[in-house]
């Protein structure tokens, strides 16, 4: 007796144009980059985050490799009395300090080690003691002690993913309001809607000396005057990574979802059409110049920042897949193509990195958070290869384009047993987990027929997506019993 299969299929809604060997760009820079790096030995927050992203590798692909290399650089910064080892200072206060906790968490939760647990509850008595705004309980951390009542966007990042990730692990959440304040406040401060970007930095006592770069007069009194790429690839990514943190049932929560989907309107509104990156300065295009003459240009970590938190925003259902999907694929070509190079051993190198950049403090009035400073900035106008605030991101949207294009199809209602549907790079594998395959046919909505494929009991078949527009689909496998999908 016959049966039919119909497999209703949604086709990826956005189409990568990079061949095969992008879905292992993850594994491909993690190992390239941890042999060019070594041993880490500072207690830092580049190399926290990098670090943190060879966990994601590792939390996607296994391989002890990578979990060794994290547990390595737990044990070389945070000593068996849980003290934490070179590059951190309690008394320094700064935020940057906090965030290779984040990476601590989990090796914590991993192996229980007490000294971790100590070291740990460390970052989280620098917190409890980090001077806030206006020197008030419910304002926002400063940056660092040497930048007195500033907030800047970077700061979000280094501090409230650890924050928000040691309440729930150990307080049963019970700060979870201080987190979603530290947002609310630098977005109300920061947050320009008629750019739909946000302001590197913002102090709330602009005429103090360290705060020569802040604008004196309403709107944006106290604010920097320009959007920096990076800046803001920091505080999408605290976004998205907090979110994740908080539960569904926190009522808080949708603050930040709402935020975020104002934040991801301005990162794609400010994408660049030609390459899909972004720039240095966001709301300026390359034929913005400094009085040097130096163009603005298209920036690396930003742009992988960018790619990470949308795609991640995406797979979490925070913002519409329908209006985002096309900006976070355009994103990830583009950052593929436009700084990604290989060098004659197969290693691979992220290209176009502003090395840093800052606001101050008074010692250094050439960091003015202007136009020149953040071209021609002897940090911020220098241009590196594979720093780590760089290849972090990218490998940490890297993971991400793999999940989305690396997903099985079999969690949705009435799967048929026997079969497992991929997508995968353009491709619709189906596998048989019990039963051969001898025959498929795909079809359109309107029943035209757009494959018929005949083969002698295989165990897997792909079908090439890449011409196909997004739409439903049906798959008729071994001429038998229909069962209707819809994803």
């Amino acid at each position: 007796m016959k049966h039919f299969f119909f497999i209703c299929i949604f086709i990826l809604g956005f189409v990568f144009h990079i061949s095969a060997a992008t879905l292992s760009y993850s594994l491909q820079m993690a190992n390239s980059q941890m042999k060019r790096s070594g041993s880490i030995l500072t207690w830092d927050y580049p190399s926290g985050l990098f670090v943190e992203s060879i966990l994601k590798v590792y939390d996607q692909y296994a391989g002890d490799t990578y979990y060794n290399y994290t547990l390595n650089y737990a044990k070389a910064t945070v000593n068996s009395s849980g003290k934490i080892a070179s590059g951190y200072s309690f008394t320094a206060y700064t935020l940057d300090n906090i965030n290779p906790g984040k990476f601590l968490m989990q090796v914590y939760a991993t192996g229980n080690a007490s000294q971790y647990k100590i070291a740990l509850d460390t970052l989280r008595k620098q917190l409890t003691k980090h001077p806030r705004t206006n020197n008030s309980s419910t304002g926002g951390f400063w940056h660092k002690a040497s930048y007195p009542n500033q907030m800047w966007l970077d700061g979000l990042y280094m501090g409230t993913r650890f924050y928000a990730n040691y309440e729930k692990t150990f307080n049963n959440g019970a700060n979870y309001d201080d987190v979603v304040n530290q947002f609310t406040l630098i977005h109300s401060k920061t947050y320009d809607a008629t750019y739909q970007l946000n302001y590197h930095a913002w102090s709330a006592t602009p005429t103090d000396a360290n705060s020569f770069w802040a604008n004196q007069t309403a709107p944006f009194l106290g604010c920097s005057k320009e959007f920096w790429g990076r800046g803001m690839g920091w505080y999408a990514a605290a976004l998205v990574d907090v979110i994740e943190i908080l539960p569904p049932t926190y009522s808080r929560r949708a603050e930040l979802v709402t935020i975020l989907n104002q934040v991801a309107a301005g990162i794609k509104r400010w994408q660049d059409p030609t390459t899909g990156c972004w720039f240095q300065l966001l709301r300026y295009n390359s034929s913005t110049v400094s009085s040097k003459g130096t163009h603005n240009f298209l920036e690396a970590s930003s742009s992988c920042m960018f790619t990470y938190a949308l795609l991640k925003a995406i797979r979490l259902g925070l913002i519409d897949s329908s209006v985002y999907s096309a900006t976070a694929a355009k994103a990830y070509n583009g950052v593929v193509t436009t700084f990604i190079t290989t060098d004659t051993n197969g290693d691979l190198s992220l290209n176009g990195i502003c090395s840093s950049a800052g606001l101050g403090p008074s010692t250094n009035k050439t960091r003015d958070g202007s136009i020149d400073y953040y071209l021609d900035g002897s940090d911020a106008g220098l241009i590196v290869s594979n720093d780590l605030k760089g290849v972090g991101p990218f490998i940490m949207a890297s993971v991400e384009y793999e999940k989305s294009v690396n997903t099985a199809v079999n969690s949705v209602e009435n799967n048929p047993s026997g079969f497992q549907l991929i997508t995968y790079n353009q491709l619709l594998t189906v596998k048989s987990t019990s039963t051969n395959i001898n025959r498929i046919q795909l079809f359109d909505c309107r029943g035209n027929e757009l494959t018929n494929l005949q083969v002698n009991s295989k165990t897997e078949i792909s079908i090439p997506t890449a011409n196909y527009p997004s739409g439903i689909y049906f798959l008729k496998i071994n001429d038998s019993k229909a069962g209707k999908f819809v994803l």
